[in-house]
């Protein structure tokens, strides 16, 4: 596959590196005076010392910095100034004539006396003047070593390139022209189809240092080839006039601009003139200190999060500068016109055989058919050239930037200008009135309130906040997405807190924001090894070996006849088109479009057909659990406080009974909720528990602008209102004074109601620190109105509570009430709070780092909500189970909550063994602050210990026997028991706070500040129980037990224990706690064991597992879910049982017609190599008849046999043609048809009345007695053919159900009996038919084709679907040792070892009610869910 700047090509979707470490801090900032009238070159010398870290902080320099008129001055390196903000490296450097260097060399060391501008540039413009001819980018550095002919671009990313470089050769160019003309251009068409071939023939290999044009190989998993050839671009400051006319009109233009090239660390480099050149929408520019092309990044790159707080705005001539390089401010989209379209569309491989066609048969006057198809391929580029016209419009559309932005220049001012023009650097102000972001901003001051739906697919608002100024974190685009603005999202509301001005500093713009990396995944998706399609390519180069074969012995013998040169040279090539039908690509497709339009009548819009073949081998389905498997919606269940005796209360539903005290303060206060156009949004988790509470939210938007500027409390918490003096309606007042609270001192107040002149406990909401998947909670810090103490009041996971929570603050059975609640399947949220000093003031509060205020908290009590299993859940599980699809669950939810739901829908038997696979730590670690390690990211977490690296694991494994063990084995007293077979680490212990460093080893997962949750299996309140001769006793779980990990386990596997990863993904069905990047890589790795993997979600955190799955299920119609082939409208995983069904009946469909198109061609060949023989042939009619009237017919009504309504059947049907089955049907079904074939024709010859067939040249009928013959048994053949092909149950209903099918069928039986039997005179002349002159014979001629219906169905039948599949293929597929699949032999290997895993500790839930359990079933999550998988629906059913 060739691609080129007209092109569009696969790829993946360039994604993040590794997480950065924390030496790799950008250096100081280092800069010149950018003048017009300087003409060199700049750039830094490859041997120069590097530059020490980040300017030092101006401690001067806070968000009013806009307020003076210039920058401070920092830190001055002796022959170099600091211009403004980011980093400019100027390394100038010079040649001599006879091209030695001559270099300025940049002192590491600080000058406070730094020398005077001018000086600088009396220096500097001594060499200038001397080298001024020297202005080529890619030339300054003649002394550095030599440059490669190739190297590698993005090294150790996904996007890895291999790059070589060309230049033009005359002698090749010349010789390449030659042979295209000596060919008739046929060699230039081909050249056209792989560009890298025509580079070949007119480059030579240069090194990229003088390459003209780059070759780029990108090899995708060492299965796909991709190349693109671009050509090299000059970009120098004099590209202002063509880029922007504007701009350029308004300077002197007398002078050249400098160009301001960024790569990594904000260090920007200068030079007069750039090479580059642009591959899938990314600009690559040569960096002459790495003597490679790198790839120009934005300013969010190993670089500080305190560097963005340190810069002020550009000046105009440096914006231009980068602007030069960076282009304009939007994302590209590949536009071509209609003529363009139309030219591309025709040169394609298929509509040049069909074009090439159509000339042979004109030349052999066979007009009609030749008309037929030129018809349908005009109509089919016609089709075409429009659909990719319209995509590429709503494409365009939805990119397409319009608007203003304020932008703060040098001087602190804000003014007006075009999105367009914003380049990375650019501090932007957001208006209060909202906007919609066109590039990616960090946000520096003030909090957003953003809709992401574009992004992420959910329509919860999410609060942005300032990134924080530490000099020792790294910033990171995923660590820090909570203070980043991502380009395509909508701000719909700020908050002025603390500043003025709500800023942001632009860190990336057009095609490197987050919306351009969504759009270039889709222009350029990943190549999906389709199996059916690459055998069906094999198959054609094997039907076309066959045609060769058949030209040169038609070529040899005709020859040798003396036959008419063009006659001959036709009637070869015209076999080429009879072996290889042109309208076989067109038929492969019918299949495909009726699947397509049966799964749209069913709400599931497919927008890549070719996945639908592929979702009929489905034998594996992943699903996510929230929004998927269970309901959106939440409900309050209940909630479980803590006593002041530090014991757990009895469970409380009735919500507004609480008690006026820290944990219903908790409630009402700690969430995101935010108020607009008069409703409240947020999550639905959140806005359940509060408007549990009865409490009011007041929002800030109805506060004039002018006063927000002094607002202490944006957001203002009201406790229900009782006025016993007003007149309000009766049912109010019922309503109130049926609350009867919980007592305490507070609650006295209240049972009467509150008056004016009583204490009230409304709250503010002074700071935010906003729920973040890698924290697993938020926090905010409140102040009650009547009290002058500020509190902090936190919720999250109840695993990460407990780790933040003082020990005495938590109830002694905390874990076994957690776990008691887990297993029924609640959601359940823990809550903490902590009183701050009473000294701490407002000014303080807004400084306070986010580990001091989230550490040493008091716990409160637990929150417990209910969703449910939406009601097909189990049945669609059950319906797959029935099947043989293995089904998964991949959750970012806890462990015991996943497995409750697996349990229950049936991914998980009751009484399967569930073996749960934890990794622990071996050796001391160093210990380390939860919340501070969460806090900094992997970026920061990497280097907290040099040992993490080289830490040693060990993997536990906990039984779980479901229901098999009767609870009279279990229980004790009423409490939990667990039965320990080997030591282990107990959730009370104290040694595990010290495995909270084990975080420190795996930098990149999400969720690796997640505490270990299967810990909440254990206890240490409990009895010890012999269980070793039970154990020893019944075995028999061995034989179906399965896997349970969370994430944090998974990336240890797959880091150190690669040995046990296949075997363990074998068995493994629940997976919880799984980030995005982990449920991608999971996939991959099924799909691995050859699992054809199918992964169905609902959430943005889906999306990458959506795109590598062979069929992406997506519930969620937002454009997070564009990338994945099949969206549903539907919320049910239904559908999920409807695309298996449409897929294996479009493939069976594409199966039955490949194979008659191929048997068709195959016997038009044998009837044609035997008339051959005696200079005859198939009249033009005749032809026709059997192209038109059978062949299509046949091929366009064959997909409109639909899916079968049955249950899906065990056995996968065939992906691959170059099987045993399929080359067995056909090679015995062409035994047949050759053998019916040669028995007529020795038949006729035995005729006492037989006349062979003479030949003459000067004469055009071909009509014979040969001829007849062959015509009506090949045609009783092409009938028999397709009906032996077209097959029902079990994956499509039978043939009698496709009323079109049959009525051809019939029709055409009765034309072929009536042209056999007795045809009419002008029917005779029109087909040029030779009837023989007895009945018998053609009452013989139908006895051929009863005879051969009769042999062509028992061969289909019984000799290939009953010995060769069922008999041979089946039992060799699903054998242990001779299956060719990959999960087949892992798992005989795990059936054969009947000692492993060794079980470290057996646990079982008692059976015995609880007085407040239910029975209806209800499954959730334990601790807060990451934010990116939150429910969507607003609409909460009842439970009670």
């Amino acid at each position: 596959m060739i691609t080129n700047d007209d092109l569009c090509v696969s790829d993946i979707a360039s994604t993040r590196s590794e997480a950065l470490q924390m030496n790799s801090i950008p250096p100081k900032v280092v800069t010149k005076n950018v003048q017009f009238g300087n003409l060199e070159d700049f750039d830094t010398e490859p041997n120069s010392p590097p530059l020490s870290g980040i300017a030092t902080k101006n401690k001067l320099l806070k968000l009013n910095w806009w307020h003076t008129s210039s920058p401070q001055p920092r830190d001055v390196e002796q022959q170099n100034k600091l211009e403004n903000n980011n980093t400019l490296l100027n390394g100038r450097f010079n040649n001599s004539p006879k091209r030695s260097p001559i270099t300025l060399l940049l002192k590491e060391e600080h000058n406070h006396d730094a020398k005077s501008e001018s000086k600088v540039e009396e220096i500097l413009d001594q060499n200038a003047e001397e080298y001024e001819y020297l202005k080529d980018s890619h030339r300054l550095v003649d002394a550095s070593e030599p440059c490669t002919t190739g190297c590698i671009l993005n090294p150790g990313q996904e996007d890895q390139m291999q790059i070589a470089g060309y230049r033009r050769s005359r002698i090749r160019t010349i010789l390449c022209w030659i042979c295209i003309f000596l060919t008739a251009g046929i060699l230039r068409l081909v050249l056209h189809w792989w560009r890298h071939l025509y580079l070949f023939a007119t480059c030579s290999q240069c090194s990229l240092e003088e390459a003209e044009q780059v070759l780029i190989t990108e090899d995708y998993q060492g299965k796909h080839k991709l190349y693109h050839v671009k050509r090299i671009q000059v970009l120098s400051g004099n590209n202002l006039r063509t880029l922007l006319p504007k701009e350029s009109n308004c300077m002197d233009m007398d002078n050249s601009l400098d160009l301001s090239v960024h790569f990594t660390s904000a260090q920007f480099k200068r030079c007069s003139t750039l090479r580059i050149f642009r591959c899938k929408q990314l600009v690559y520019a040569w960096d002459v200190s790495q003597n490679c092309f790198r790839r120009i990044n934005g300013l969010d790159l190993d670089i500080a999060c305190s560097y963005y707080h340190q810069q002020g705005g550009l000046q105009s001539d440096e914006q231009l500068s980068r602007r030069i390089v960076f282009g304009d401010n939007a994302i590209t989209v590949p536009l071509r016109d209609v003529k363009t379209l139309l030219f591309l569309e025709v040169l394609n491989p298929f509509y040049v055989f069909q074009i090439f066609s159509v000339i042979l048969w004109f030349t052999y006057d066979y007009y009609y058919y030749a008309c037929v198809i030129l018809l349908m391929s005009m109509f089919g580029i016609t089709v075409s050239v429009l659909q990719t016209k319209k995509n590429q419009d709503v494409l365009i559309k939805t990119v397409y930037n319009t608007g203003n932005a304020w932008v703060v220049d040098s001087h602190g001012s804000s003014k007006e200008c075009p999105t367009e023009s914003l380049v990375p650097g650019d501090i932007i102000e957001i208006p209060s009135s909202g906007c919609t972001m066109q590039c990616d901003a960090v946000l520096l001051s003030g909090n957003c309130i953003l809709d992401e739906s574009m992004l992420t697919g959910e329509s919860v608002p999410v609060t942005k906040t300032p990134l924080p100024s530490k000099r020792d974190v790294i910033y990171d685009k995923k660590e820090h997405a909570r203070h980043t603005l991502f380009c395509g999202t909508k701000v719909i509301q700020t908050r002025y807190i603390g500043s003025k001005k709500v800023l942001a500093f632009v860190i990336n713009t057009g095609n490197i924001t987050a919306k351009g990396e969504l759009i270039r995944s889709i222009l350029y998706p990943p190549p999906v090894d389709y199996k059916f399609e690459q055998d069906s390519y094999k198959f054609i180069q094997f039907l076309a070996l066959i045609a060769c074969i058949g030209f040169i012995y038609t070529l040899v013998t005709k020859i040798l006849r003396g036959t008419d040169p063009v006659k001959i040279a036709v009637e070869s090539l015209d076999l080429i088109t009879i072996v290889v039908p042109p309208a076989l690509p067109a038929a492969m497709t019918v299949g495909r479009f009726y699947a397509q339009k049966r799964l749209k009548v069913s709400e599931i819009f497919c927008i890549s057909p070719r996945s639908i073949n592929v979702a009929g081998s489905i034998n594996c389905c992943c699903f996510d659990k929230t929004g998927t498997l269970t309901e959106d919606g939440l409900d309050m269940w209940g909630v479980l406080p803590k006593s002041s005796t530090n014991q757990f209360q009895i469970p409380l539903k009735d919500i507004e009974r609480l008690p006026y005290d820290h944990f219903l303060f908790g409630m009402v206060t700690c969430h995101s909720i935010t108020v607009m156009n008069g409703t409240m949004m947020g999550d639905p988790l959140d806005l359940k528990m509060f408007q549990s509470t009865g409490w009011t939210l007041e929002d800030s938007t109805n506060i004039p602008d002018n006063e927000k500027y002094g607002l202490l409390y944006p957001t203002i918490l009201r406790q229900p209102r009782v006025d016993i003096n007003d007149t309000d309606t009766d049912n109010d007042k019922y309503v109130t004074q049926e609350i009867k609270r919980q007592s305490s001192v507070d609650d006295l107040l209240a049972s009467v109601g509150i008056s004016h002149t009583q204490r009230t406990f409304d709250h503010g909401i002074v700071r935010e620190f906003p729920f973040t998947s890698s924290l697993q909670r938020m926090s905010v810090l409140t102040r009650c109105l009547s009290s002058q103490v500020f509190n902090v009041y936190c919720k999250g996971s109840p695993e990460m509570l407990q780790k933040l929570c003082t020990p005495e603050s938590l109830p002694e059975d905390y874990t076994q009430q957690l776990s008691t609640f887990a297993k029924k399947g609640y959601r359940i949220i823990a809550i903490a709070f902590k009183a701050l000093s009473p000294k701490m003031n407002y000014t303080k509060v807004q400084r306070l780092a986010r580990e001091d205020v989230e550490s040493n908290l008091i716990f409160l009590g637990f929150v417990i909500l209910e969703n449910r299993l939406k009601p097909d859940t189990a049945q669609v599980i059950n319906a797959l189970n029935s099947a043989k699809i293995r089904t998964i669950m991949i959750t970012g939810d806890n462990i015991l909550t996943a497995m409750s739901v697996a349990r229950d829908c049936g991914i998980v038997r009751s009484s399967q063994a569930v073996i749960t696979v934890h990794a622990d730590a071996v050796g001391h670690t160093s210990h380390v602050n939860p919340a501070e390690a969460a806090e900094a990211g992997p970026s920061k977490r990497a280097n907290n210990s040099n040992e993490g690296p080289h830490q040693q694991f060990k993997l536990q494994y906990t039984l779980d026997l479901g229901s098999k063990i009767t609870s009279s084995h279990l229980e004790c007293n009423g409490k939990l028991m667990t039965m320990n077979l080997s030591s282990y680490s107990l959730a009370n212990n104290d040694d595990n706070d010290g495995t909270s460093s084990t975080i420190t080893v795996l930098p990149t997962s999400d969720s690796l500040a997640s505490v270990k949750t299967t810990e909440t299996w254990t206890h240490n309140d409990v009895t010890d129980v012999e269980v070793g001769l039970k154990l020893k006793d019944d075995n028999s779980w061995r034989k179906q037990y399965v896997f349970a990990m969370d994430g944090k386990t998974w990336q240890i596997i797959k880091e150190h224990f690669p040995e046990k990863l296949e075997i363990i993904l074998t068995r493994g069905s629940i997976y919880a706690r799984m980030s995005p990047d982990q449920k991608q890589a999971l996939i991959m790795e099924l799909q691995n064991l050859d699992y054809c993997v199918a992964m169905c979600g609902d959430g943005a955190n889906d999306c990458g597992a959506l795109k590598v799955a062979h069929a992406g299920i997506s519930l969620s119609e937002t454009e997070s879910s564009i990338a994945s082939p099949f969206t549903s409208r539907s919320p049910t995983i239904a559908s999920v049982i409807n695309v298996i069904k449409e897929g294996r009946a479009a493939l069976v469909t594409s199966f039955g017609i490949f194979k008659y198109m191929a048997a068709y061609s195959l016997v038009q060949f044998i009837s044609v190599m035997i008339l051959y023989s005696i200079d005859s042939n198939l009249t033009d009619k005749q032809y026709l008849y059997v192209d038109l009237g059978l062949i299509s017919i046949f091929a366009f009504f064959f997909g409109k046999t639909e899916s079968f309504d049955g249950n899906l059947v065990k056995q996968v049907p065939l992906s691959s043609l170059i099987s045993s089955t399929p080359l067995a049907s056909l090679l015995l079904h062409l035994t047949v048809v050759t053998g019916f074939q040669v028995a007529g024709w020795f038949h006729l010859h035995l005729q006492p009345w037989f006349e062979p067939f003479q030949s003459k040249s000067d004469e055009d009928h071909l009509g014979c007695y040969e001829n007849y013959t062959m015509f009506c048994i090949s045609s009783f053949q092409y009938i028999i053919l397709a009906f032996v092909f077209s097959k029902g149950a079990p994956y499509r209903k039978p043939i009698w159900s496709n009323y079109p099918l049959c009525l051809a069928f019939i029709i055409n039986l009765s034309v072929i009996i009536y042209l056999t039997v007795y045809p009419s005179p002008w029917i005779v002349n029109f087909f040029q038919l030779v009837v023989p002159p007895v009945m018998s014979f053609r009452y013989v001629m139908l006895l051929y084709g009863l005879a051969a219906f009769i042999c062509h169905v028992f061969v289909e039948t019984f000799l290939v679907e009953y010995l060769v599949f069922k008999k041979y293929q089946v039992k060799r597929d699903q054998d242990w040792l001779t299956s060719k699949q990959k999960y087949m032999r892992l798992e005989f290997d795990v059936m054969n070892n009947v000692n492993w895993p060794p079980i470290n500790e057996v646990y079982e839930q008692p059976n015995n009610n609880i007085e407040w359990e239910v029975e209806q079933q209800h499954y959730v999550n334990l601790g807060a869910e990451q934010s990116n998988d939150a429910p969507q629906n607003t609409k909460f059913p009842g439970f009670f």
